[in-house]
């Protein structure tokens, strides 16, 4: 009588154990999910005055919208520009970024995207490349 009371009780126990196991997961898997094609941009070599825009692309692949609440560039040459509007599941969107290309020299620069997205809260785009003169 004792086990088979035991055995009732264990039973339960691991029903229970499994509903909360799979609530979790519904609701992990409930959040927005942001996905970059590439996280990183090398210019090259580009010459002075050209232009020095780009867009990264992304996607929402998560269950729920994805909102992107700032974009903070490491310096005033590089401008980031983007949609505060949330981004729907399996929807696309852009960040479009001008570096200002008048500045000679080594691009190192970062760009940190903020969103909604519990497991990605910060995303860091990376520039590179070289602004040279143009000689012409």
């Amino acid at each position: 009588m004792l086990k088979c009371r035991l055995s009732v009780y264990f039973f339960c126990f691991l029903v229970v154990l499994s509903i909360e196991a799979n609530a979790q997961q519904n609701i992990k898997s409930s959040h927005p999910k942001i996905v970059f094609e590439q996280t990183s941009y090398d210019y090259g070599a580009i010459f002075a005055g050209d232009n020095g825009e780009i867009t990264f692309n992304f996607k929402n692949e998560g269950k729920s919208p994805l909102i992107i609440s700032n974009v903070v560039s490491s310096c005033g040459c590089v401008v980031p520009f983007w949609s505060k509007d949330p981004l729907m599941p399996s929807q696309n969107g852009t960040i479009k970024i001008k570096y200002n290309t008048n500045i000679v020299g080594d691009i190192k620069r970062s760009i940190t995207v903020s969103t909604n997205d519990p497991n990605q809260s910060r995303v860091v785009l990376i520039l590179t490349g070289k602004v040279v003169k143009n000689n012409k």
